[in-house]
């Protein structure tokens, strides 16, 4: 058998070792990589329990945008006379928050109004004196002609008693018999008078005269064009529709009132978060479901809970900062009431754009 060299034997060690230092290094890469691509399978096999959307900010009940109401501007051109209020004002239903340009020619149309009102309702009253009057004239004259009648058929039956005895001429008896009839033609006239009087237009009170009936509609007539009035004077009184707080100042005053409005109203003191979802996520949303939101502008996040889920898809009207990001995504508008503390915190911040995740 052919003896090795002694040198060789060195040399054929080394590379032993070598050849199995290198397959021991690449059993541990092989390991290495099995245990993070299980690492990674498991990592995909693990469900997403949170969603994340772009939000913003608003009071519960959404923000009111206050506009004089529609007839105030009909046919003319509307502007701001006087701002009562001012940008973070407190208000209260029905309070007065401005007054339009058309206020003092609707005050004096009021005025008017009302002395034609005052006037009709005087006429009605010299129409129902001038009935009672009259009443009291007429049937003050049927009590004379049937006291006249009454006379004259006494001084008819004596005539014709002393007429049939021989002791008066004809002509004297037919004098007295005349007198009756003139008498009792006096009486009906009267009466008719007193029954014409007292016939008129039948109302919940009784019957009333004719010109007491037209009096009282020109009254009426009168009174209604005075409510009228008035809620158009109404219209030109801005009045606050919630109990909420002046977000902002869209109108001075001068400016005409367009359709931006004259301001925005909220109920800071209770916000919300108004989030566009991927609707491929909407799945995972739930009501009363935590919601954490955070944004550059707040010191530390805000909290809130889901209360409403939309039924709707609609398109994407938030958009990311991303520039890779999907600016033509369907979402689904999903609302989530803030708690009071972080209400508090968010009351000034009305339409910030924020980040939320909605939470397991």
């Amino acid at each position: 058998m052919p003896t090795i060299p002694r040198a060789w034997l060195g040399w054929i060690a080394l590379a032993a070792v070598v050849a199995g230092g290198s397959g021991t290094a690449l059993w541990h890469q092989q390991a290495q990589r099995q245990t993070q691509l299980r690492q990674q399978q498991a990592a995909l096999n693990v469900p997403i329990t949170t969603v994340t959307a772009l939000g913003r900010l608003e009071p519960v009940g959404e923000v009111l945008n206050v506009v004089p109401p529609a007839s105030a501007a009909a046919g003319a051109q509307v502007r701001l006379k006087r701002l009562l209020v001012k940008e973070g004002d407190w208000v209260k239903p029905g309070q007065l928050l401005a007054e339009m340009d058309s206020l003092p020619r609707l005050n004096r149309a009021v005025e008017e109004a009302e002395a034609q009102v005052a006037i009709a309702a005087t006429q009605l009253r010299l129409a129902a004196a001038r009935q009672r009057s009259q009443l009291l004239s007429q049937s003050a004259r049927v009590a004379r002609a049937e006291a006249n009648v009454r006379a004259a058929a006494a001084e008819e039956r004596r005539y014709h008693q002393i007429y049939t005895q021989g002791a008066a001429s004809a002509s004297l008896y037919e004098q007295r018999l005349l007198a009756l009839e003139t008498a009792q033609a006096e009486r009906s006239e009267a009466r008719a008078e007193l029954q014409r009087l007292q016939t008129g237009v039948e109302t919940d009170s009784g019957p009333i005269s004719l010109e007491e009936a037209s009096a009282r509609r020109d009254l009426d007539a009168a009174k209604a064009r005075l409510e009228r009035i008035r809620a158009e004077r109404e219209d030109a009184l801005v009045r606050a529709p919630i109990r909420g707080r002046v977000l902002s100042v869209l109108t001075r005053p001068g400016e005409s009132a367009g359709t931006q409005g004259l301001l925005e109203l909220g109920q800071t003191e209770r916000m919300q978060l108004v989030a566009e979802v991927y609707q491929s996520d909407r799945q995972r949303l739930r009501i009363n479901q935590p919601v954490r939101i955070t944004s550059p502008a707040l010191a530390q996040p805000l909290q809130a809970r889901v209360t409403r889920i939309g039924a709707i898809v609609r398109r994407q009207s938030m958009i990311n900062t991303d520039p890779s990001a999907n600016t033509d995504a369907r979402v689904v508008e999903v609302v989530a009431e803030l708690d009071p503390a972080s209400s508090q915190r968010a009351a000034d911040l009305s339409n910030l754009q924020v980040k939320a995740v909605f939470g397991s």
